[in-house]
């Protein structure tokens, strides 16, 4: 059985936005849910906190409808969907 890894991090051009909009960003304290390409889910104090933490680990999170984050979810507790993206690590797939 081959497992492909997807490590969900950004390079270059996408990371140095990521990194310009957390230091000009303002924070409004409004949580939001937010989704990487592989399917990472993760909750966040508010957008801002999500650029801060995509430009310190270089990871690629989006902002979704809070809704599509479980509800059992904490701020900054991280969990995966149990469906992935192509070429994303199934370890901690749910079964």
């Amino acid at each position: 059985m081959t497992v492909n890894i997807c490590s969900g991090h950004v390079d270059g051009a996408k990371l140095e936005e990521e990194c310009k909009i957390a230091d000009i960003c303002r924070h409004d304290q409004v949580p939001m849910c937010g989704i990487d390409s592989c399917g990472e889910m993760r909750t966040f104090i508010d957008t801002c906190d999500m650029h801060e933490f995509n430009c310190d680990t270089r990871k690629d999170f989006v902002q979704k409808p809070v809704h599509e984050c479980w509800v059992t979810c904490k701020r900054g507790r991280s969990f995966k969907k149990p469906a992935y993206g192509e070429g994303c690590d199934l370890e901690n797939m749910i079964q």
